[in-house]
């Protein structure tokens, strides 16, 4: 038997433009193989719409992130210190919660409610660019 050396790179190359000049041929090699083309297809389209949607995803995620640590930042800057005037500023800011039950909090719990309106009103005006 004759010893033939094959050129991979040729052999994919001319694959290729066969493929490409006459797309069935494509579909009738991998019928001969088992294979759906038509399944295939519909798994790559399912496939890419799955990754855009991650990737659309991870950038929402980070834009959220960001405007929550400008928010965190800027409130840091301007933190009330005192029970009363905590008490003060969530009965102005959010007047549908019940108050009766604040007095009983302490300074720590009550910062952390503020701390939670504030957060989310400053995000929704960095998201609006008001600040």
């Amino acid at each position: 038997m004759k010893n033939i050396k094959v050129n991979i790179d040729n052999l994919n190359r001319d694959l290729y433009l066969m493929v490409v000049e006459e797309p069935q041929i494509l579909n009738e090699l991998l019928v001969l193989e088992g294979y759906d083309p038509s399944q295939l297809e519909r798994n790559v389209v399912s496939q890419v719409k799955k990754l855009l949607f991650q990737q659309t995803v991870a950038i929402k995620k980070a834009h959220r992130d960001d405007i929550y640590k400008k928010a965190l930042m800027l409130f840091q800057q301007t933190k009330e210190t005192t029970k009363h005037g905590i008490l003060a500023i969530l009965q102005e800011r959010s007047p549908q919660l019940q108050f009766n039950n604040l007095d009983k909090m302490d300074e720590q719990d009550l910062r952390d409610i503020l701390n939670e309106t504030d957060l989310l009103d400053l995000m929704e005006k960095i998201e609006k660019n008001d600040i």
